[in-house]
């Protein structure tokens, strides 16, 4: 039974504040603080400023004072997810969960569960998280380790060598958000280097294009070549970076709504074509891009869509439709852990939440404590 809650404010990865929930009951108090994107796309669920969620708690707290935690989230969506900000309804079902589980997340939605994701890491940034590149993310999956700890390794070792390299060069720029590298180097030639050094590491080579951010009237725009692709020349350019790389991961290469080009991409690349703002782990959005066959993975963003069990359902339909699930951090996290306990609790095959900084590691060292407890863990199957 819930005692008590309190809300505070903490800061996130770009040290600005978000909401933390404290939920107090017989077993325990347990917390869940809210992450959120560099930007909130047009189909997530909405969020409201922290001011007019905490001046709203008082009167909100009220209606779940005194209840079961199992029943939190059939409150919130009797008041309504959108009336609360789904920034605070995320936070009230996962420290809901977090209770109910005593803080072991993984086994009470799973208790079979021993296959683990691959991390997948940001190893250079650009596009709207700052940096120099059009293209958002150049990622890198170490699909050849045989445990969680050697996955991480690899990531590091990768990332290491990345930021050794741009600074003998003095092209570095620092880090972003995601603690990625940004440096004075164009799309292809951060393609090079990443995909040289992935490759001297056994790990393979993803891009997040996060397309939206770089269309405008019909056209997609490149700043550092000044191409302007329209979707068809977008689609043969992805192919070739497809080719050229061996890329197996290619993330958001169309805007949202063009579902038409992200069917003919997943109809002709052999790589893993996944879908965030497209689908905004929405169900009706995921099953509409089922039907048409547009993508073959998706992002598994919980504040998109506000609560576990929302989340929990477009999971299901995804792996109903051998669409893989990839679970993902956002630009603004916090050092919560929920979405690593969901990735081993779903059997989802990649994790993305990044590889420098604190809001980015204590999500891999989760995934190791969870590995250490298991038994007879293994790593997850990518097939394509």
């Amino acid at each position: 039974m819930i005692k008590d809650l309190e809300i505070s404010e903490i800061y996130n990865a770009v040290k600005e504040k978000t909401i933390k929930i404290s939920m107090k009951t017989e077993k325990g108090i347990f917390t869940a603080s809210a992450p959120s994107g560099s930007s909130e796309g047009e189909y997530e669920a909405k969020t409201l400023d922290n001011e007019i969620i905490i001046k709203n708690f008082p009167e909100i707290k009220k209606k779940f004072i005194g209840k079961r935690e199992k029943n939190v989230e059939r409150i919130i969506e009797k008041i309504g997810i959108e009336k609360i900000g789904a920034n605070l309804s995320l936070v009230l079902s996962i420290a809901a969960i977090k209770a109910l589980s005593k803080d072991n997340i993984y086994k009470f939605l799973n208790k079979k569960s021993n296959i683990f994701p691959y991390p997948l890491g940001n190893v250079i940034g650009g596009g709207a998280h700052k940096g120099y590149t059009s293209i958002q993310e150049f990622l890198v999956l170490p699909v050849r380790a045989e445990t969680v700890k050697e996955a991480i390794k690899i990531n590091q070792s990768i990332w290491k060598d990345v930021g050794k390299f741009i600074k003998l060069r003095e092209i570095s720029l620092g880090n972003n958000y995601e603690g990625a590298w940004t440096c004075k180097l164009d799309d292809v030639k951060s393609l090079d280097l990443v995909s040289h050094i992935a490759e001297n590491h056994g790990a393979r080579v993803g891009i997040d294009v996060a397309a939206y951010e770089i269309y405008k009237k019909g056209k997609y725009y490149y700043k550092d070549t000044k191409k302007k692709l329209s979707p068809g020349e977008q689609l043969e350019f992805i192919l070739d970076l497809i080719k050229t790389y061996r890329l197996l991961y290619v993330e958001d290469p169309f805007h949202e709504d063009d579902f038409k080009h992200f069917s003919e991409l997943t109809k002709k690349a052999r790589c893993l074509i996944v879908g965030d703002d497209i689908f905004a782990t929405d169900s009706k959005r995921l099953k509409r891009g089922i039907k048409k066959k547009a993508g073959n993975g998706i992002i598994i963003k919980p504040d998109q869509v506000g609560s576990v069990s929302r989340t929990l359902n477009t999971i299901e339909i995804a792996k109903k439709a051998n669409y893989k699930t990839i679970v993902s951090h956002r630009s603004r996290d916090t050092t919560d852990t929920f979405i690593a306990d969901l990735a081993v609790a779903t059997e989802s095959p990649i994790i993305k939440c990044g590889i420098h900084g604190k809001e980015r590691t204590s999500k891999l060292k989760r995934l190791v404590q969870i590995w250490n407890k298991v038994k007879k863990p293994e790593m997850a199957k990518i097939n394509i």
